[in-house]
């Protein structure tokens, strides 16, 4: 059984000093600082800390240092390997303890924690109202007095604890609340937890091994130490235990041979292997039902042995070994690495047996898996009752789970199409739960056994997503175009559904031109069907290539049509539709649209708990609020960027990196700029190309507002060339253009200057948008020679702004007229254009280009006052802090923004009071106003 406890750390009567002064465990002095000033800062702020390291090589033993030195509450819980497969059991231990805090969280999220610790009969159970619902309640545990949570084998943790306690680290700044988890190295540990500080246990040093030894009453200088040393490697639990063996030895008056040190093996075997040579064959049995049971409760394993025909006593041999632990809640091996021993000294006859006896004393979904295991050979019966148990674990939206037990039940059907059906179930079922690796693996092994060309569609559809979100769009866009093909005689509108998923992988890989073939194919595909989803689905898909390439009315015609085809709210899929929608209405013009499909989306992610639609709708509304308001464009980036990694969408990780790395170069930190393109690069550059002209060009546009010419022109004319090659010919998803041709004109290329003004008007002629207009009159702008000239196309850029919000083109456009009236000497005329441009400058937060404004009018023999170009408030804020005032702003209650944001209510209280204080206001109205007037709410 867990160990599983609640601890009042001052208890005893230790009075705080002594708490303060326990000393740290030998040679973990560094990890035991990082943690002691985590939880002495308690009262200020909360964090998380990852440890791994070895087996044996001391986690644990930090974990104790944090329990006895704490002097607050302490909750502790331990991952077991053999309830790996039982949902949120890691969970339970760590919250049941502090259920008088459930009544502090929202009935929603009080409902889904109940659910799923099997506290209640209800329904719909979602994951992240589970993670909110956590987090919420450690939030008010830790409110009421600072809490110290202690979870100990994270890595053998059901998968749904791991979720919720990744969810609950990454959020525990503003809370008085310490999370800190131990897991082994050799899985993984800190891959996927990115944002929680990892602090790697190391081996010890040789000083530390002597002390050790030394004050087990060991001779640092004996000359058996340096061998204890050596076969040890500075594993303090391998190190003890041979110490503790040659000890034994020399009370025997035995001579250890030095062959009995060099036995093959993994160290922690040749530790702990000799104690169990020496038991019985009933106590090694025996031993092999607590290793095998996925609940060691004493009745359980009790029962098992007597079926089995051992003794009752049969374990009592291990207990006096020190192998098991008997308590009030059961038996318990030692330490975890004796399971692998165990089981590995142990034949595959014994373990079935084991496995049918303990299926033979349990009942319900734990009989189910033991049958399972029991189970050598395909088996029809024990594969359908997993596949129900299977069916049954999906509907409690526990997706890890009821992943792992359709493949089991696949592994155990005898028939290749139920085999085929089952590995489905399980990719799916990993799809949805973020395991896109098993997914994909799955939905291969499902294509050998698949005997339909129905299925064989469905399996491809699934695997070509997986393989997209994986990171190789290209390789995704080439299956599915083939199983579109290979279905489409047979089921065309399956075959529609494929060519229109291989449409955005074709674009993500950099290749339009094939992903507008896929969307036309779907389209053919889709007239010849009755009106539906294949038919909604088509006209999304043409509109947003259209958008893509140019063709801009056909674009807004087809995106109207699959709007008003959408059936109002719908699921999650007419949602993420919605979102694609949304975001090409805004790259042809029609902006009014586009926020309403996209913000409506955001509401509902946020409203319904469902985060995974947000990596998309964020990236994709920042992207709108980018021509204008870029303190909300960095808020919605930044939540993008979270939720992208958190889910593995490396295509919305990389989108969120490039659209962030542009605003940041603007603003003038070229540093962060560059940081952000090195994460692209390295998360998701070569894999999705079809972002190298964003990246490029963010890395250009920050070059020109650093003033660094040649790198701009060298950054900017590789986005242009990468542009062209995708087959982009949106002049909207490209502002890098117009600094392209800022470049050139400042360093005096004038030919060149004409050539993308050319471009420019080619595109706004063609297309009738509104930025490439205003762009193109800024670049003729440059090249005026006179000031009437210069009139002129500053009359027409101004038509051409007048049409769409574009707040920050509008800006440069003035600086381009001002600097242009003074270079042909009218300064007087170009003082206002240059105040303009500076005012508004600062009001974005672009404070290089505020400045440049202000150099031109001191040139223009302009004197500004203190203080007249000064940066908007919100820009004292935060991105989360930014989300947070917004959401108050639109309304919400505190409660209600902690759950639209997967926020803890006291994590929402503390941002909104450093909201008052950086903004100068006191109330909610008041944040609201503020933020209608300054554009970032509407």
């Amino acid at each position: 059984m867990r160990a599983a406890s609640l601890v009042w750390s001052t208890g005893g009567g230790m009075d705080e000093s002594a708490i303060r002064d326990r000393a740290a465990p030998i040679g973990r002095e560094e990890p035991c600082r990082v943690l002691d000033g985590m939880v002495d800062g308690l009262s200020e702020r909360g964090g998380a800390v990852l440890l791994s390291g070895d087996p044996g090589i001391g986690k644990s033993t930090l974990l104790d240092h944090v329990a006895g030195r704490a002097g607050v509450r302490v909750v502790r819980a331990r991952g077991v390997e053999s309830e790996t497969v039982l949902p949120y059991s890691v969970l339970a231990d760590v919250l049941l303890p502090l259920r008088e805090r459930f009544a502090d969280v929202p009935s929603a999220q009080r409902r889904a924690l109940e659910k799923c610790l099997a506290l209640s009969e209800a329904t719909g159970a979602g994951p992240y109202a589970v993670c909110a619902g956590a987090l919420g309640v450690l939030a008010a545990a830790g409110e009421r007095e600072p809490l110290v949570v202690l979870v100990d084998d994270l890595h053998w943790a059901d998968a749904d604890s791991r979720r919720v306690l990744l969810f609950v680290a990454r959020r525990l700044a503003t809370e008085r609340l310490a999370l800190v988890m131990a897991a082994r190295t050799e899985h993984d540990a800190a891959v996927g937890w990115e944002g929680v500080h990892h602090l790697p246990i190391p081996a010890l040093g040789e000083q530390a091994c002597r002390e050790l030894l030394r004050r087990r009453d060991l001779d640092p200088a004996a000359p058996a130490v340096d061998r204890l040393l050596r076969l040890s490697s500075g594993n303090p639990l391998v190190l003890l235990e041979y110490a503790d063996r040659l000890a034994r030895a020399r009370a025997l008056g035995r001579k250890q041979p030095d062959q009995e040190w060099e036995i093959p093996g993994p160290r922690v075997e040749r530790a702990w292997w000799g104690p169990m040579t020496r038991l019985s064959p009933a106590a090694h049995e025996a031993l092999l039902y607590v290793a095998l049971s996925r609940c060691s409760t004493a009745a359980l394993v009790d029962r098992a042995l007597r079926t089995a025909g051992l003794p009752a006593d049969a374990l009592a041999p291990a207990e006096e070994a020190g192998l098991v632990r008997s308590g009030p809640e059961g038996y318990a091996l030692r330490h975890p690495v004796l399971r692998p021993l165990v089981l590995g000294h142990s034949s595959a006859a014994q373990r079935l047996r084991t496995y049918r006896v303990l299926a033979d004393v349990s009942s319900g979904e734990l009989r189910t898996w033991y049958r399972a295991a029991a189970t050598a050979a395909p088996d029809e019966a024990v594969a359908a009752a997993l596949a129900t148990e299977a069916a049954r674990t999906r509907q409690r939206g526990e997706l890890d789970s009821s992943a792992r037990a359709w493949h089991r039940a696949a592994e155990l059907s005898p028939e290749p199409a139920d085999r085929s059906a089952r590995l489905f179930n399980a990719a799916q079922d990993a799809f949805l739960g973020g395991a896109t690796g098993d997914a994909a693996h799955w939905a291969e092994q499902a294509l050998r056994w698949s005997d339909t060309p129905e299925l064989t569609a469905d399996i491809e559809l699934l695997r070509g997503q997986a393989r997209s979100w994986l990171g190789d769009p290209a390789a995704a866009h080439r299956l599915l175009v083939s199983a579109a093909a290979a279905v489409e005689p047979a089921d065309p509108a399956r075959a529609c559904t494929l060519y229109a998923a291989a449409a955005m992988p074709a674009a993500m890989a950099g290749r339009i031109d094939a992903a507008a073939e896929c969307a036309a194919r779907c389209g053919g595909l889709a007239d010849a069907l009755d009106p539906g989803v294949e038919r909604r689905l088509a006209a999304a898909m043409e509109g947003n290539m259209a958008a893509l390439t140019g063709d801009v009315e056909r674009s807004r015609d087809l995106l109207r049509r699959a709007g008003a085809e959408l059936p109002g709210a719908g699921g999650v899929e007419e949602q993420q539709l919605t979102v694609l929608i949304g975001q090409a209405h805004s790259w042809v013009d029609e902006d009014e649209r586009a926020r309403v499909a996209v913000d409506g989306v955001v509401d509902w992610a946020r409203r319904y708990g469902v985060p995974a639609l947000l990596p998309f709708a964020l990236v994709a509304r920042g992207e709108m609020e980018s021509w204008g308001h870029w303190a909300a464009a960095r808020a919605d980036g930044a939540e993008a960027l979270r939720w992208g990694r958190e889910f593995g969408h490396r295509a919305m990780t990389g989108y969120a990196l490039t659209t962030l790395a542009r605003l940041e170069g603007l603003r003038g930190d070229r540093e962060q700029c560059t940081r952000l393109i090195a994460q692209y690069d390295e998360q998701c550059g070569e894999g999705v190309p079809g972002l190298e002209a964003f990246a490029q060009g963010a890395l250009g546009s920050a070059a020109l507002t650093a003033g660094d010419l040649d790198a701009s022109r060298s950054r900017l004319e590789r986005a242009f060339a990468a542009a062209a090659d995708a087959g982009l010919r949106n002049p909207n998803l490209m502002p890098f253009v117009a600094d392209l041709a800022e470049a050139h004109s400042r360093a005096g290329h004038r030919d060149r200057v004409r050539e993308i003004a050319d471009w420019l008007e080619e595109r706004a002629d063609s297309t009738g948008l509104a930025w490439p207009a205003a762009a193109h009159a800024r670049c003729r702008m440059m090249l005026a020679e006179s000031a009437d000239e210069a009139w002129r196309w500053q009359t027409a850029a101004e038509r051409a702004q007048a049409r769409r919000v574009m707040t920050f083109e509008t800006a440069r456009t003035r600086l381009v007229f001002g600097q242009t009236l003074r270079r042909l000497r009218r300064p007087a005329a170009a003082r206002e254009p240059l105040g303009d441009a500076r005012r508004i400058f600062a009001a974005l937060g672009a404070s290089p280009w505020a400045a440049m404004a202000e150099a031109e009018l001191a040139a223009a023999g302009h004197r500004p006052g203190p203080g007249s170009a000064r940066l908007p408030q919100t820009e004292l804020l935060t991105a989360q802090e930014l989300q947070v005032a917004r959401v108050v702003a639109e309304g919400l209650s505190n409660i209600e923004a902690a759950a639209a944001l997967f926020l803890s209510r006291k994590t929402v209280e503390a941002h909104l009071t450093r909201i008052y204080r950086k903004l100068g206001l006191r109330s909610r109205s008041d944040l609201a106003r503020y933020l209608t007037q300054t554009g970032v709410v509407a």
